[in-house]
């Protein structure tokens, strides 16, 4: 009987060190990436639209003139920032850190149909690849900032 159960352990022991999990074989099917991007909603004038995560005191709003962001294409973006000052940024940032300016702007718009809170600026942007894109903006101490899953381009 103890022959029998020192067989027994062995077999278990030695099958332990020999097994490998599926996973251990391709690490990268173990880490999977997943972009969360922000909330998208329908503004009042229908074009998509995303409430900022505020990463200081005050609200911001992003209007996308784009359904699904594309790398390798010009997106249009209306931002409206509270805070204080003229003083605006706009900056983006993809997982591996690589951080892009926009194209064009921030261009100021003194007057709007769009009724978010703050002032209102307008920036374009073309990601040179797809992936899980922040675009942090800031108007004086006031930051917030969006995430996009950037598609390939069409």
């Amino acid at each position: 009987m103890r022959k029998l159960f020192l067989i027994i352990v062995i077999s278990f022991v030695l099958t332990a060190c020999t097994s490998t999990p599926d996973h251990a074989e391709n690490p990268l099917t173990a880490i999977q990436h997943d972009c969360q991007p922000s909330l998208i909603q329908k503004s009042q004038s229908g074009f998509p639209e995303i409430q900022g995560t505020m990463k200081s005191d005050g609200e911001m709003w992003a209007l996308l003139f784009f359904d699904k962001a594309h790398a390798k294409e010009d997106e249009k973006f209306v931002w409206r920032i509270t805070g204080t000052g003229m003083d605006f940024t706009a900056r983006a940032q993809n997982e591996d850190g690589t951080s892009i300016s926009p194209i064009w702007g921030p261009d100021y718009h003194g007057s709007s149909t769009w009724e978010r809170p703050g002032e209102e600026w307008g920036t374009g942007f073309n990601f040179p690849e797809p992936d899980c894109w922040r675009l942090i903006v800031t108007r004086g101490a006031t930051t917030g900032e969006i995430r996009l899953d950037v598609l390939a381009s069409q």
